[in-house]
């Protein structure tokens, strides 16, 4: 998926190394030249799909693939059997945690105990992640937005400011960053167990940095358990791809582990396919 420059103060412009760049003529014209695509291809994508759509029949997406497709429309055809609606959020890296926060707080519209707890656990966030090495200041910033996105919704709970909300560059941002740091932490605090999924070699400090605290960098599994985990939400995946098997794959994301000894019940649910995550709605 193409990034793009976020007004967030977080963005992937940010965590450049200057040291890897030649000071050749011919280098900076070639990163010139790379820039000028990115921002072309970041203006296609912001001007043709909305940061979060309205909700869509999943009879659409029979559209997208052709006919003849056989693996997919199969797929999508066992898809309808669930879920009736989808609802899309913009490709540009950031789908996972915007998809994420829309999805938790449309579920929790008129959930007020809920939304306290959510609350309380966004504004405690800053703190931990002063312990582990942030700037207060940098961090209260984006706190405050996102507060401020969650008091709207509690006291207005509906819909339509939910959608205004999200639609909006600057807080819809604000809020992917932040639980881009709820996923940061969470690792870092437990970083004996995920260090054992972390490859080429960093420490989990270092993955955070280069893979999970940038805007716009694409999210696997570690990402999600992290999130589900610090957020105590638990999220169901429905798996879409070109792999010859004619069902779906499902994974669900146990918020605690005491949860998947009972019946797994999701708060969240999202469609993946390769690259990209929507929301999905049952009938």
């Amino acid at each position: 998926m193409a990034t793009e420059n976020e007004k967030t103060g977080v963005s992937a412009s940010d965590n450049i190394d200057a040291s890897n760049f030649n000071n050749t003529s011919h280098d900076m014209d070639m990163d010139q030249q790379t820039q000028q695509l990115q921002n072309e291809i970041e203006k296609e994508i912001a001007e043709s799909q909305p940061l979060v759509s309205g909700k869509i029949p999943t009879t659409y997406l029979q559209k997208e693939y052709a006919s003849d497709d056989k693996i997919y429309q199969d797929k999508v055809a066992e898809l309808m059997k669930t879920y009736k609606y989808i609802r899309r959020t913009r490709g540009d890296g950031n789908c996972f945690y915007r998809a994420f926060a829309f999805g938790y707080l449309e579920k929790n519209l008129n959930n007020k105990k809920e939304l306290e707890r959510f609350r309380q656990l966004t504004y405690d966030l800053k703190d931990q992640l002063v312990k582990l090495g942030y700037l207060d200041f940098t961090l209260e910033d984006v706190r405050d937005v996102v507060i401020e996105i969650i008091d709207n919704i509690y006291k207005e709970g509906n819909e339509q400011s939910l959608i205004e909300n999200f639609c909006s560059q600057s807080y819809s941002d604000y809020f992917v960053a932040y639980l881009r740091l709820f996923t940061s932490g969470y690792l870092q605090m437990n970083r004996e167990f995920f260090e054992n999924f972390i490859e080429d070699g960093k420490s989990v400090k270092q993955f955070c940095s280069t893979e999970v605290e940038p805007m716009a960098r694409e999210s696997d599994n570690i990402h999600i358990i992290a999130l589900t985990k610090a957020a105590v939400v638990p999220l169901r995946v429905i798996y879409m791809d070109r792999s010859q098997q004619s069902s779906l794959t499902i994974h669900d994301f146990a918020a605690t582990d005491e949860e998947m000894k009972e019946i797994f019940k999701p708060m969240i649910t999202m469609l993946y396919r390769p690259g990209h995550y929507d929301l999905l709605y049952e009938n």
